[in-house]
């Protein structure tokens, strides 16, 4: 699935369908962009002009381009979420569930490393003190917990094992800490993944 792929389907005034197609078209050029020249190297007048509308309609959209940034990211974890939900249904294991998310997360993080890296180090993101994958320990501690109810996963304090497991996939793969040099390494997400299966297992 591409960022063009979420466009909304075709409902609504030739107004609101002609204003979803430009905010569409925005948030692919500045993907586009940023994935080739990097957030620094970006203009709002580059992206105005991949998007093929004006500066002033663009600012319209969007009030900075940290705000661009945020929405593209935005847009690819929706895109990921998908991906997982398209991986796993009712009749799937907890533990095989759970897996499948860290792999999903960890893939995300993996994809769009340098994309957060610049979130991170906008004068919003130092701000907020927002991480990569903050909800996500929400939905991990859900699944755990889910999981610990039907006995299909040992008993862990379930908010505590969902922050280690997200701290280390985001360690991981933006390369900190102990993980530096390691982020692109093929058998990284692998070894997370049996490491989440091995002390999570009844």
């Amino acid at each position: 699935m591409t960022l063009a792929a979420t466009l909304p389907p075709r409902t609504g005034s030739r107004l609101e369908r002609r204003k979803a197609r430009t905010r569409t078209a925005i948030i692919a050029a500045a993907a586009d962009l940023f994935s080739v020249a990097g957030f620094e190297a970006t203009s709002m007048l580059q992206i105005a002009e991949r998007a093929d509308t004006g500066v002033g309609t663009l600012y319209g959209y969007f009030r900075s381009k940290e705000d661009v940034l945020r929405e593209v990211l935005r847009e690819h974890s929706a895109i990921a979420v998908e991906r997982y939900r398209a991986a796993v249904d009712d009749e799937t294991p907890a533990l095989d569930r759970l897996c499948m998310a860290i792999e999903t997360f960890a893939g995300y993080l993996r994809d769009h490393r340098t994309l957060l890296r610049a979130a991170l180090n906008t004068p919003a993101g130092a701000e907020s003190g927002a991480q990569p994958g903050d909800w996500v320990v929400t939905v991990f501690a859900q699944m755990i917990g889910g999981g610990m109810e039907t006995g299909d996963l040992r008993p862990v304090p379930a908010e505590t094992a969902a922050r280690a497991l997200v701290s280390t996939c985001v360690d991981a793969m933006l390369g900190m800490g102990v993980w530096r040099g390691h982020e692109d390494a093929p058998e990284t997400i692998p070894a997370l993944v049996a490491m989440a299966r091995a002390c999570l297992r009844p």
